[in-house]
């Protein structure tokens, strides 16, 4: 369920970029740092989002190196180094990779999952665990009421993204502590919501084959993209469209002490360019490659 909450490059500034690949490459290189390094593969661009939006709250101050990369030894990058925050957003990135993996496996029945699952996720989420005991139980009990009610089908599509919301939105209480603020709370709430109807939206060819359950899916018969496009578009629109709306409304009362320029182009543009590639695609929009 990760990979959509992305900024848009062509309208964001060069110093703006610059500092976001800092967080995202620090959030990948601390994960390596507490987890070891084949976590790292678990970074993705929506905890990257949660980290600098709760550094802009608190005004956390960071510290940013240039340092190489696994992936490109040779040519430095800017890098946010770890912190105290940083190491806690770790932790929350690795439970809610366990639960995601165990998601994938309960829809695929892949053997390749569970093994990497068993073999490496599940050991550093149990000690993620320990370590961050409050951000566990909020992430285990949302994600099992939200198991519970795809289990049962559900077809109150309000009532199953707000699971997934709240979640956003409580990690978000949890991680400010006495910076956070009703419209942050607000803000992450409906950005919840939105990520959990794109994924679903993204995801109906392959639930649809799968018979897995998906809110978009729930009494249609799927026969092709074009034609569920063509049925479910303005349902998934007014989801999509109302939820940024709100993202937006809440986004006016946030008063952040620091990155605003960061944030406010993937609010402002990033997800209003993503909806629209959702919308319309004809690839998957989910984003897995590496900025």
């Amino acid at each position: 369920m990760f990979g959509y909450v992305v900024p848009d490059k062509p309208n964001m500034f060069i110093k703006d970029f610059t500092l976001y690949r800092a967080f995202y490459c620090g959030l990948c290189k601390c994960i390596g740092k507490r987890c070891g390094q084949a976590m790292r593969l678990t970074t993705n661009y929506d905890v990257t989002f949660l980290s600098v939006f709760v550094h802009a709250l608190t005004g956390t101050a960071i510290e940013i190196g240039n340092e190489v990369c696994i992936l490109n030894p040779v040519r430095k990058k800017s890098v946010v180094k770890r912190n105290p925050l940083m190491e806690k957003i770790v932790d929350v990135n690795t439970i809610l990779a366990h639960y995601k993996a165990v998601d994938d496996v309960n829809d695929d029945k892949s053997a390749g999952k569970k093994l990497a699952d068993a073999l490496v996720i599940k050991r550093h989420y149990k000690k993620a665990c320990r370590r961050y005991p409050e951000a566990a139980e909020i992430i285990k009990k949302g994600f099992d009421e939200l198991n519970r009610l795809e289990g049962e089908r559900c077809e109150n599509e309000d009532l199953i993204a707000h699971q997934f919301a709240t979640i956003l939105k409580e990690l978000t209480r949890l991680l400010a502590g006495e910076d956070y603020s009703d419209a942050a709370g607000d803000l992450m709430y409906n950005l919840g919501r939105w990520v959990y109807f794109a994924d679903a939206f993204d995801d109906a060819d392959e639930d649809a084959k799968k018979g897995e359950f998906n809110v978009f899916l729930a009494g249609y018969e799927y026969k092709d993209r074009e034609t569920f496009v063509k049925d479910k578009g303005k349902d998934a629109a007014f989801v999509l469209n109302s939820s940024y709306r709100e993202i937006m409304n809440a986004f006016d009362g946030v008063r952040l002490k620091a990155y605003e320029g960061v944030i406010t182009n993937i609010v402002w543009y990033g997800l209003r360019e993503q909806t629209d590639k959702l919308l319309r695609r004809t690839d998957k929009c989910k984003q897995r490659t590496r900025i």
